[in-house]
């Protein structure tokens, strides 16, 4: 399993022309020794000390893996680099500042990046052992893009949970004891939706677009963090229960099915983006995720099965059974198999 952890670089002009130098330098080799893989028409192991001594040498073997990378796409436009540059772990420390070593030209110089300091990050940079690294050089900000190998950890547990994800409600859960959770206030993300997407409208009419970008960026971010939030405390919840095993709904292409004058919150819920965030941090903390048919998960009454149409968030049956609808739609991923 592997974790990515992003780091924010704190770059000055003389570092700012060290790693684009290096970008430079990396990219065309990668571009060099593409060009004669393509006159060969096959790939082969490419000598070590035919690249350029400007790159790293315990990072040359990561050049070739990308002009590899590229023949073996067989495009016919140019390849788009996504990141600046590689390192691989042993080209790479992480002590008081982001050290990484430059090419033998340089006489194995060593390159000092700070970065700022993150104590959920550093405390993550310990839980496993670093691997690649990439430097992201994007909108005049750079950054290192750091993966680690993980342990694999898996609780042994038959405990469940089911998980419904929703507008009004961020999510509810349901344990295979009975226990119920709220999780997420949807009226506070709703108004805070509404108030920044008010503030974006106007810069609209007002056509300040550098303030514009700014505010989508700060919705963004506003919206990325209460799933962050939400994701922390039902995992934390899972563990303390002792829960083996998580189950949501394989929600793909909900959007489809609603018009967007009607229903335009079905387009800024971010139910996939909530997930993926549960997912990882289960999987960190050894918990299994599953996903289920969402098929009337939310009009199957979980005691007789009758299907029923909820009344807004009041569910009722003719059996007698009564709960609130999300509720309803936990307790059945629960019991999907």
């Amino acid at each position: 399993m592997y974790l990515m952890i992003k780091l924010s670089l704190i770059v000055n002009n003389e570092i700012e022309k060290d790693l684009l130098d290096y970008e430079k330098n990396f990219k065309s080799e990668v571009g060099r020794i593409h060009d004669i893989f393509l006159k060969e028409h096959k790939t082969y192991e490419y000598r070590y000390k035919d690249i350029s001594n400007r790159i790293s040498y315990n990072s040359k073997h990561l050049v070739l893996a990308e002009a590899k990378n590229w023949f073996n796409e067989k495009e016919e436009a140019p390849f788009r680099f996504c990141y600046s540059s590689y390192w691989s772990n042993s080209s790479y420390w992480i002590k008081e500042n982001l050290i990484l070593e430059l090419g033998l030209s340089d006489r194995k110089r060593k390159l000092y990046v700070p970065f700022y300091q993150n104590e959920q990050q550093l405390k993550r940079l310990k839980m496993g052992k670093p691997m690649n690294l990439q430097i992201v050089h994007s909108h005049q900000k750079w950054y290192a893009v750091i993966y680690l190998q993980l342990q694999e950890r898996r609780i042994y547990s038959k405990k469940q949970m089911g998980i419904d994800i929703g507008i009004k409600v961020p999510a509810v859960v349901a344990t295979s004891e009975g226990k119920v959770r709220f999780f997420g206030n949807g009226r506070e993300i709703r108004y805070r939706q509404r108030q920044l997407r008010g503030h974006i409208k106007k810069l609209q009419k007002m056509k300040q677009y550098k303030k514009l970008i700014a505010f989508k960026h700060k919705l963004s971010h506003v919206l990325t963090n209460y799933d962050h939030q939400i994701s922390r405390q039902i995992v934390d919840f899972a563990v303390k229960e002792n829960i083996g095993v998580i189950k949501m709904e394989k929600l793909t292409r909900i959007n489809r099915r609603f018009n967007v004058r009607k229903c335009e919150n079905i387009y800024l819920w971010s139910y996939r983006r909530l997930q993926e965030f549960i997912e990882y941090k289960a999987e960190l903390e050894g918990i299994e995720v599953r996903y289920i048919n969402p098929y009337m998960t939310s009009q199957k009454c979980p005691k007789c099965g009758k299907i029923n149409h909820a009344d807004d968030r009041d569910y009722h049956c003719s059996c007698g059974y009564h709960a609130h609808r999300d509720v309803v739609g936990a307790l059945n991923i629960l019991q999907t198999l």
